[in-house]
């Protein structure tokens, strides 16, 4: 597949005296022994060079001059040939699964070690919900997709998405996972590092998909206006969740490298070493990496759509006043009617009604 969505959660960043959840790509919380601890990639040092380096976004998306053509009913069917090379890729499960999966995340650092009140979890996760949708990222990737057309291009990706192998890598690098299984992984690591080879293939499949890239691109550009809708308005405030951010950039996008690259090792965990080669391959080829650069960028262009609605919805929530506590219903029954209840307890009707009398 030519490109491999990061797992998402939330971690916290601070601000001052108040810890404010703040939006990451690529994190998958494990354990303490898990990805934090597993440094092996970083220490087999830079991947092999690929063939040909990866295109930047915007020169992927920019037209070539030999593009094909596009058929005469080029409606329906470069719309079916779009559909179905994100079907055969594994992307449109992926796109499918991603909101729930930044839902999710948003439960997740609520737990009860984490010392964010209820009330502001379930906000951010409104927000997110409302926000981040499957129809938003499908009709944004499928748009850009359409703009920048080639039908050679998509066909041949097709083909190659369809071979028994690239099958196989596709559905182990999509097979559902759980944190403990991901935490066992990562503590078998760290007792047994990977092979040089084997964490250099990963690397290569990371920097052509640009999975951790993504996951970084993804943080920052969301992270800042989630935010701002908790610490409010104000340029003061701005300045102080900027600083924040700033500060804490270098060790968070090591952390999110990491991360993803612990999150392919472990999809991959089942495949042999000249299968990974393989699919490195696949990943660096040119048409690849013009699909890639396409989706990155539309995926990238959505996050922030959708942070910034986040982060006004989370803001709008924090500035509505709290709603007056409700008056205490009196009873419209008085405190004589009360007591000539006790009346009632007295055998004979003519003991009660005597009694009644001294309420009136």
């Amino acid at each position: 597949m030519a490109l491999t969505l990061p797992k998402l959660s939330l971690p916290t960043i601070d601000l001052g005296k108040n810890r404010i959840l703040a939006w990451a790509g690529g994190v998958v919380v494990a354990s303490a022994a898990g990805w934090f601890a597993w440094q092996n990639f970083a220490d087999t040092g830079p991947a092999p060079a690929a063939p040909s380096k990866p295109q930047a976004v915007a020169a992927a998306k920019a037209p070539g001059a030999a593009k094909a053509a596009a058929p005469a009913d080029s409606g329906p069917a470069r719309d079916k040939l779009i559909a179905d090379v994100l079907v055969a890729s594994g992307l449109k499960r992926q796109l499918d699964q991603l909101p729930q999966q930044l839902v999710a995340g948003v439960r997740q650092s609520g737990t009860p070690r984490s010392k964010t009140s209820p009330a502001v979890v379930k906000a951010i996760e409104d927000a997110v919900a409302g926000s981040f949708t499957t129809q938003g990222f499908h009709d944004r990737v499928s748009a850009d997709l359409k703009k920048n057309f080639d039908q050679k291009r998509l066909q041949a990706l097709l083909k190659d998405f369809s071979t028994p192998a690239a099958k196989r890598m596709i559905e182990l690098g999509q097979a559902a996972r759980s944190p403990e299984e991901l935490a066992r992984f990562a503590r078998g690591a760290v007792a047994t590092p990977p092979s040089s080879r084997r964490a250099s293939l990963v690397k290569r499949i990371d920097a052509a998909i640009r999975a951790s890239d993504l996951a970084v691109d993804v943080a920052f550009s969301s992270m800042r206006a989630v935010a701002l809708g908790l610490a409010g308005d104000g340029t003061a405030k701005a300045a102080a969740v900027d600083k924040t951010i700033e500060k804490q950039r270098a060790s968070a996008t090591q952390a999110i490298r990491d991360a993803t690259l612990l999150n392919l090792a472990f999809g991959f965990k089942d495949a042999n070493d000249t299968e990974l080669e393989e699919y490195a391959k696949t990943c660096e080829s040119e048409n690849s990496k013009w699909f890639t650069g396409i989706v990155y960028a539309s995926l990238l262009e959505e996050v922030k759509r959708a942070s910034a609605q986040a982060g006004e919805r989370i803001g709008s929530r924090a500035s509505k006043p709290a709603a007056p506590a409700a008056k205490p219903v009196r009873s419209m029954r008085s405190k004589a009617g009360a007591d000539a209840r006790t009346c009632l307890d007295l055998a004979a009707n003519n003991a009660i009604m005597s009694c009644a009398e001294k309420y009136r």
